[in-house]
């Protein structure tokens, strides 16, 4: 399959990918529908009941085993695992629903199961032997313990190709001995079932050499040791561990996957990691887009609720325009990621991008709607600002993502040039290590033209015209950055951030008109009203920010904060002398 990402920076438009728009989960399958209806049920009873307290979950930094529990009796700790081992087996599509449900009820609660459910679980679940999986999937689905997911290092952060722990294999085969150090390990502390990554020794063309392997671990397996746990800015509830590993034996029938092929196994957890994320940043943003309009309709100034003044509405506006096009984006990334051979990270690394950033700025805005009662306990705004912002870290750093949306889309346009193309192939190596995708294959052009070749109500003809003449202006941007700096444009980040930004409006642009499209064919025109100003709405501003971003492409400023930067760091800091007053240092 091709992507439709990598094929805009060509000029590409596979509308087919995006058109028809993908049917809801009641018409794709009811059966599911059901299933996902009745554990976001669960889930708000367990709300009601005072089982889910963000507040005290944020004061007493833990979720307790009562909400855990809960968790588990009712079914929401066993959301992808296979049915033959007692779980639910929830598509991508249901899992993701569900999640962003979660992150609006509890952020801390999203992490934890997010953890268990899309990491630990899940590496058992695509690579663990029939063996592994009876011995611990049940379990799991059953909640009578957690999972987690051991893989990022103090030196080497998420790099899965380049951990420091060590493995060796004992003398009589039996068992393997791991040294190392874990840090930031989510469920860590109270996991029983751990997938983790060393680096064994391994024959690779007659030579032996250092790769990683995947192990799962157990707290009681003899060299485990739980450091300690941190304190963080946010999502408190959930519990981040540092472990450490002093020869820890771990029996040789306990290797996941194959010898050496850890990084595979790190990369295919990891690789839907962004579709759940970019849901729970979703979710959170409606329940923010909630308090909102509860908020700005009760507290009045000057005579008249905040909700009638123009700022407060444009703010609103913003909001909720930027769901409508972030569940857009979600509902076609989740009918990507369903095909046997779906071509999704570009896509995937553009929403997360997106619904993380548009998280954050309704967060933000909400505490300034809330004024003084956005900065304080016990409201609950504060929490919320500092709950958000992790997502912009979690699943590879936006700006890491940025460069990897970047550097794929301009490999196909760059391939003429010889030297660009194999300058190209390092840095996508290293970004794929760190963000856990492995570079794509090179599908732009073909099966596709340079036009929305869709039939489309009359309201959207103007956001057609659009989106196409956009998508030829990044080809041409594209092909211009890189005639003028070549080899060079792998450390051109500024511009490659640009080229990303432009890409991910044009991709959420392309969502949007789709769902709107796809809603005005259920529904009818003069039922979408609503819709249909969002979609208005969104476009249009969006349209703006990609002009903005074109614009700002080999700009004169660059260098000079490139040579900013460079006094900043020889003076290790400002440089300047005060205005007011010098005083020593």
């Amino acid at each position: 399959m091709a992507s439709f990402v990598r094929g805009i920076f060509s000029g590409a438009l596979h509308d087919a990918l995006l058109f028809p728009y993908p049917p809801p989960l009641d018409v794709s399958n009811p059966s599911e529908a059901k299933v996902v209806r009745r554990l976001i049920d669960a889930l708000r009873q367990m709300q009601r009941e005072g089982l889910v307290d963000s507040a005290a979950f944020d004061e007493t930094e833990t979720i307790p085993e009562p909400t855990i529990r809960a968790l588990a009796e009712n079914g929401l700790l066993a959301l992808t695992i296979p049915r033959e081992y007692g779980g639910l087996e929830l598509s991508l599509a249901g899992y993701a629903r569900i999640f962003g449900e979660i992150s609006r009820i509890d952020a801390s609660i999203a992490v934890l199961i997010g953890v268990h459910c899309g990491l630990g679980s899940k590496a058992i679940v695509l690579f663990g032997s029939a063996e592994q999986k009876q011995r611990y999937l049940p379990m799991l689905a059953r909640g009578d313990t957690l999972a987690a997911y051991a893989l990022t290092e103090p030196d080497v952060g998420s790099d899965a190709q380049n951990v420091k722990t060590q493995a060796r294999l004992s003398a009589d085969g039996s068992h393997w001995i791991l040294n190392g150090h874990k840090q930031w390990i989510g469920n860590g502390h109270r996991a029983g079932v751990i997938a983790t990554f060393a680096q064994t020794l391994t024959e690779r063309r007659g030579k032996q050499v250092q790769r990683p392997t995947a192990f799962i671990i157990r707290p009681d397996m003899p060299g485990f040791r739980v450091v300690s746990t941190v304190r963080k800015l946010g999502i408190r509830g959930s519990t981040q561990a540092e472990l450490l590993y002093e020869n820890l034996q771990v029996p040789s029938d306990h290797v996941l996957g194959t010898v050496g092929h850890g990084f595979s196994v790190a990369v295919h957890v990891l690789n839907g990691g962004r579709l759940t994320l970019a849901a729970g940043c979703t979710g959170g943003t409606k329940q923010i887009a909630h308090e909102m309009a509860a908020f700005t309709e009760q507290r009045v100034q000057f005579g008249k609720p905040i909700a009638a003044f123009e700022i407060t509405q444009r703010k609103v506006a913003r909001t909720v325009s930027d769901i409508y096009a972030s569940d857009a984006m979600l509902g076609e990334l989740a009918h990507l990621a369903s095909a046997p051979d779906g071509d999704f990270a570009l896509e995937a690394a553009c929403c997360k991008v997106f619904a993380s950033d548009m998280l954050w700025r309704a967060a933000d805005e909400m505490v300034q709607l809330a004024g003084g009662r956005g900065f304080v306990k016990p409201y609950p705004y504060e929490r919320t600002l500092r709950d958000a912002r992790i997502n912009r870290i979690f699943e590879g750093t936006n700006e890491i993502l940025r460069l990897f949306i970047a550097l794929n889309g301009i490999q196909g346009p760059a391939e003429q040039l010889k030297e660009i193309g194999s300058a190209l192939r390092r840095p996508l190596r290293n970004l794929g290590l760190i963000s856990g995708f492995a570079a794509s294959r090179l599908r732009s052009a073909l099966g596709a033209t340079p036009t929305l070749d869709v039939p489309l109500h009359e309201r959207l003809s103007g956001h057609k015209e659009y989106l196409e003449k956009h998508v030829a202006d990044l080809r041409s941007a594209t092909e211009r950055v890189i005639r003028r700096y070549r080899r060079e444009i792998v450390d051109r980040q500024q511009e490659l951030e640009r080229l990303s930004d432009m890409a991910i409006e044009l991709f959420a642009t392309a969502c949007t008109i789709a769902r709107t499209q796809g809603l005005i064919d259920q529904r009818g025109a003069e039922a979408c009203g609503r819709e249909l100003d969002l979609c208005d709405l969104f476009v249009i501003e969006s349209g703006r920010r990609f002009r903005r971003a074109r614009q700002a492409l080999e700009s004169p400023q660059d260098e000079t904060r490139r040579s900013v930067a460079r006094r900043v760091r020889e003076d290790a800091g400002y440089g300047v002398t005060d205005a007011i007053l010098e005083l020593p240092e």
